[in-house]
């Protein structure tokens, strides 16, 4: 849970920068080996600038935390792990010949 006031980010650059940081956060490296976008694309994208006031997380680790008057109950219990998997990447067929896989995505 996060408490603030979100504004909408109008600077080009830190607009530029907060989806940079995005896509990197997702496969790092792609951002640098990307096209940056361009003036229609950065008008047409909202970004919100979050100013953390207060944060708060609820973490534990271990399995299923069900009291023993749950467990009678006709309902799945248990844990589903999440995970980020990628496929093989499959290039562009307009692709120049010769542009290599990048590093960042061998190996996933």
């Amino acid at each position: 849970m996060v408490h603030g006031v979100a504004r909408d980010v109008t600077d080009p650059e830190e607009k530029r920068l907060a989806l940079d940081a995005l896509v990197d956060q997702v496969v790092p490296g792609r951002a640098a080996d990307s096209r940056p976008a361009d003036k229609k694309e950065l008008a047409a994208t909202a970004v919100l600038r979050l100013d953390l006031d207060e944060v708060s997380a609820k973490l534990r680790t271990g399995g299923v935390n069900d009291g023993p008057e749950d467990l009678s109950l006709p309902h799945w219990a248990g844990v589903v792990p999440v995970g980020k998997t990628y496929g093989t990447p499959i290039p562009d067929p307009g692709l120049a010949p010769g542009t290599e896989l990048p590093d960042y995505l061998k190996g996933n």
